[in-house]
């Protein structure tokens, strides 16, 4: 596909997830692991509990000798959590039980210790209630059997995640390799953060928003340059980047004007363009590319809210299938409009907003005051896009339903969403 039509941004995601396979797989140890996506499932090697375990601090019964409490047993042992029982509860007897530890052969109940007086200096101990069969013991492989699957292929390891694949037994888990990610922003007009523009110069904000979202999205920012309006220069960053990364990130120079070399640099280094602007405001002119490689590029506007919203639309769509998580960037809900919003014209609108909630529960969208693609200032504090999809062209009024797209790591009403999913 040459992709010089406009297409929907729904056709242009689907074009990037065909065109995007799980990536490369490495294995790494538990300490290295949170976030990473789970390229093989985990497996437990033992069951678990791998004993009857003791739910409470107290005495190890046989539960016929309590049926009567209060009752008195004469206490054969000690049992503290990682200690083999050193013998077995016969008729009459019991045994003092730590919280965690193995229940003793001939036991099948534990009597709280609350529940309990110790007499004659503990050797003997009067039990005030009954404990039927099985009281306060989990048995063993109530939680798992050996072999059971404890994590899937494709689950992404958080804390609990990362507990879970211990207690299974792997020290080491198979996950997909955080992506490499290059970035070349182009543009004569660009100088650095750190000094003061003059005459038409802007600062480059476009390098450390990029590195800033290639982070976010759990991948590795390898390498950054910024270039002039040259075509050799341009071609050169683009050769020099494809040697290293999984995907190249491009911003500037990649509409249709006189100096927007980026699309016919592409085309001149065999790279395949799948699309080539996309029915989106701001980001029209997005372009993605697969280059004889493989490796995924991306020419995203040089105005850092369309850089934004191209990266959320599509590079963190090829982000996310490269590291198993198809579908992961995809987070939408319902939300009250408060606010107007003018009709949505022949292309697919994303206005930033803030996300609260009504006493009711209800989620409020409250468009923010901003200027249009060039204008990060409004973007700021922003943690959902209010989406109006093209042709919609009634006058979104105070009320109105809206459907607004997630923003990754990001507060609403004072609640924390993780990476993979929002609420809604």
């Amino acid at each position: 596909m040459t992709g010089r039509a406009l297409i929907s941004p729904e056709e242009a995601a689907r074009i990037v997830r065909e065109q995007i396979r799980p990536g490369r797989v490495e294995r790494v140890g538990l300490e290295n692991a949170l976030h990473r996506t789970l390229s093989e499932a985990v497996a437990c090697d033992v069951d678990y509990p791998p004993f009857d375990r003791a739910l409470m601090d107290g005495y190890a019964v046989r539960a016929e000798d309590v049926r009567a409490a209060p009752t008195t047993l004469k206490v054969v042992g000690d049992i503290a959590a990682g200690h083999a029982p050193s013998g077995a509860v016969g008729p009459g007897e019991a045994m003092r039980i730590n919280t965690g530890a193995p229940v003793p052969r001939g036991a099948d109940a534990v009597v709280r210790i609350e529940d309990t007086a110790p007499e004659e200096d503990g050797r003997i101990v009067r039990v005030m209630k009954d404990a039927p069969a099985g009281r306060f013991i989990t048995p063993r492989a109530s939680y798992v059997k050996a072999g059971d699957t404890t994590l899937s292929s494709g689950m992404r390891l958080g804390p609990l995640e990362i507990a879970v694949a211990a207690t299974s037994g792997a020290a080491e888990v198979h996950v997909y390799a955080a992506p490499r990610v290059a970035i070349v922003v182009t543009g004569d007009e660009l100088i650095e953060p750190g000094r003061k523009p003059v005459g038409a110069q802007i600062r480059n904000s476009n390098a450390p928003l990029l590195g800033a979202l290639v982070r976010e999205a759990q991948a590795l920012p390898i390498m950054t340059a910024s270039v002039r309006d040259a075509p050799g220069e341009i071609r050169a960053a683009i050769s020099e980047a494809l040697k290293r990364c999984d995907v190249l990130c491009l911003t500037g120079g990649v509409s249709a004007g006189e100096y927007d070399f980026v699309p016919g640099v592409v085309a001149e280094l065999d790279c395949r363009t799948h699309f080539h602007k996309v029915a989106i405001k701001p980001g029209r002119p997005t372009l993605f590319a697969t280059s004889p490689g493989g490796q995924a590029v991306f020419g995203l506007p040089g105005n850092p809210i369309s850089a934004f919203i191209g990266f959320h639309l599509f590079v963190a769509e090829a982000l996310a299938r490269l590291q198993g998580r198809a579908g992961a960037t995809r987070r939408m809900l319902s939300a009250r409009l408060i606010g107007r919003l003018p009709e949505a014209g022949a292309r697919c609108s994303f206005i930033p907003a803030t996300l609260s909630r009504d006493e009711a529960g209800e989620w409020r969208a409250t468009p923010q005051p901003w200027q249009g693609s060039g204008d990060p200032f409004g973007m700021a504090g922003a943690d959902a896009l209010i989406v109006r999809e093209a042709g919609a062209a009634a006058t979104a009024t105070e009320g109105s339903i809206v459907t607004v797209r997630l923003l990754p790591h990001r507060t609403c009403s004072g609640e924390d969403r993780n990476a993979d999913g929002g609420r809604g």
